[in-house]
């Protein structure tokens, strides 16, 4: 089991600075896919995700939040993706403030995914 956990730690977090929206899409499609197996083989049943985006300066920030129970206690892990606003397009750059805002339901809908 510990293995597995090492492996799900590996799988989750960090941060990273990209250079173009086909990336962020292409982490997105392989990532999410990864943890929700990593997920299943580790025995965690009880887990919750979103995504949430905000835009400072030119910078638009993804952010991945993970909550898992693990030995009886809540872990939160987070993984933040960072590009120029330039770069994004218009459906994921509408309505962003630099407050925090949830936008699961839009990236589960405009890239038909599974957060």
């Amino acid at each position: 089991m510990i293995p597995l956990l090492i492996g799900l730690g590996a799988v989750v977090g960090g941060y990273l600075v990209v250079t173009n929206w086909q990336e962020i899409e292409g982490w997105l499609k392989e990532f999410l896919p990864k943890l929700q197996t990593a997920l299943k083989e580790t025995g965690i049943v009880d887990y919750a995700a979103k995504l949430f985006s905000s835009v400072e300066g030119n910078v638009m920030r993804l952010v991945h939040r993970l909550y898992y129970k693990e030995n009886g206690k809540w872990v939160e892990k987070t993984t933040v993706r960072e590009i120029d606003e330039s770069e994004v397009p218009a459906w994921a750059k509408e309505g962003l403030t630099a407050k925090e805002s949830d936008v699961t339901a839009r990236y589960e809908k405009e890239l038909e995914l599974s957060v």
